[in-house]
């Protein structure tokens, strides 16, 4: 029996969790861990918490865990990451590229140095009101526009999605990141910046990586990391944009697609999950929908505004849905 609830503790935790293990381009979904870098435990789907170490570059082993494949692509054309098995938190989804330097290839490079730039961020909505809303929140698959002005040649992608639903204390972020091997073809002449290291671009206090995103529920948000490259032959030029399914930026643009499976097929819902609600007594103000609202050593609000019911995931977390 301890077993039998220690498996499902850990099948709920795993469930709250995900991790971007294959590339889209052209139509087609790559094999899993074939062109992106299959680091160290992958299987658990569990974040990276601190950013001062060399798992916030490409997650946990994965500079030097090569893929074995690097995906061709375009400059100024479509790329996207399949997520498994969604984006299950609130919070910002961010891309950054960098040059693979010469005498390496992007299957044998570990991205040290200040050469990460970054292509694509995004941010909330709701401002000021009830609850944020995030345009990646429930998608299998993220897609960005490679600038049209990136230069030609062997680079790293990585993508990240940072998860704000235990931000408000440092450390309590959650960043979810994988990094795929691409050569970009028919490149431009821009010059990418600004450039940062990873470990390096963050800071555990920056704004965007501690901040409390449900009370009093923030009127700006500011995501980590250096301003975003437009991609243009001089690096002023905004990239054309990618089909833009559930937001834009002002920068460049990005698809938030919900899938059935690791096609491009398109959907209105998300495969629900069979969950208990959180046996807790109400306390604290009203938890608005996505917001956490009970686990072991939660002492924060325990009822859910209207629409949304407390429900629990594992015994260490639950969420308004």
């Amino acid at each position: 029996m301890k077993l039998f609830n220690s498996l499902l503790t850990f099948a709920g935790l795993a469930q709250a969790h995900y991790n971007f293990p294959a590339m889209i381009y052209g139509g087609a979904t790559t094999v899993d861990w074939a062109d992106v870098r299959q680091w160290t435990g992958y299987y658990t789907f569990d974040p990276v918490t601190t950013v001062s170490t060399l798992d916030i570059r490409c997650n946990v082993d994965g500079s030097t865990a090569f893929a074995a494949q690097t995906l061709s692509v375009a400059a100024g054309q479509p790329l996207g990451f399949t997520v498994n098995p969604d984006i299950y938190h609130p919070g910002p989804v961010l891309a950054y590229m960098a040059k693979v330097p010469s005498g390496y290839t992007a299957a044998n490079w570990d991205g040290d140095g200040s050469v990460w730039f970054k292509i694509y961020e995004d941010g909330p909505g709701g401002y000021g009101t009830q609850a944020l809303t995030w345009p990646s929140m429930d998608a299998t698959t993220v897609t960005f526009t490679i600038p049209a002005g990136t230069p030609s040649g062997d680079y790293l992608f990585r993508v990240e999605h940072i998860a704000l639903h235990t931000a408000s204390s440092v450390g309590g972020a959650q960043f979810y990141l994988s990094c795929g091997q691409i050569t970009v073809t028919g490149g431009g002449s821009g010059t990418p910046g600004p450039l940062v290291a990873f470990p390096g671009a963050y800071s555990a206090t920056d704004p965007g990586i501690l901040i409390d995103i449900y009370y009093p529920v923030p009127t700006t948000y500011t995501p980590p990391g250096p301003a975003v490259w437009t991609g243009g032959a001089g690096g002023g030029a905004s990239p054309p944009p990618a089909t833009s399914i559930k937001a834009t930026t002002p920068a460049t643009s990005a698809t938030s697609v919900k899938t059935t499976s690791k096609a491009t097929t398109l959907t209105t819902s998300k495969t629900s999950t069979t969950s208990t609600s959180a046996k807790t007594s109400p306390t604290g103000a009203i938890v608005p929908k996505y917001g956490q609202c009970g686990g072991n050593g939660w002492t924060g609000g325990t009822v859910c505004a209207a629409g949304s019911t407390c429900t629990s995931s594992s015994q260490y977390y639950s969420q308004c849905l």
